[in-house]
């Protein structure tokens, strides 16, 4: 007897390991692509204040106007001579969990990047892939 439910038991078990998964998980769900422009934690707020720095030296240096600050605003003056580089405005975001605002704006009949082409290059910057400000060529190849 004492063997039967030995012999038992090891059929039990051996079935239990042989049976089909059921819940076997599918593939995870796509996760949604970081916002650049978005921050939670205070160092990475402050790692990207130094990127939208660097980013607003970098177009100062390709030709651009020198933006001013007004306490979280960074901005091209009104008074600014007229330039076909766009007028910025960034409002950089608070210490922790919040978000970079970017606008660009043409002052003159036409500019020679528009603000979409701005953006994706400033987003660049905040995501540590700067395209050259410089090369036409390098600002329509740069990464979103």
């Amino acid at each position: 007897m004492r063997l039967f439910i030995m012999a038992l038991a090891c059929m039990v078990l051996l079935g239990c390991t042989q049976r089909p998964a059921t819940d076997s998980p599918g593939p995870a769900p796509a996760q949604p692509a970081p916002d650049p422009q978005r921050c939670v934690a205070r160092a990475e707020c402050t790692t990207k204040v130094s990127r939208t720095l660097l980013f607003v030296f970098d177009y100062a240096a390709a030709g651009g106007h020198l933006v001013q600050r007004r306490q979280r605003l960074l901005f091209t003056p009104a008074d600014a001579p007229p330039s076909d580089w766009p007028a910025l405005s960034i409002r950089l975001a608070e210490p922790t969990d919040s978000r970079f605002e970017f606008d660009a704006e043409c002052r003159v009949a036409r500019c020679r990047y528009d603000a979409a082409q701005l953006l994706r290059v400033y987003r660049s910057y905040l995501a540590d892939r700067p395209c050259s400000l410089l090369q036409d060529a390098a600002i329509r190849a740069c990464a979103d």
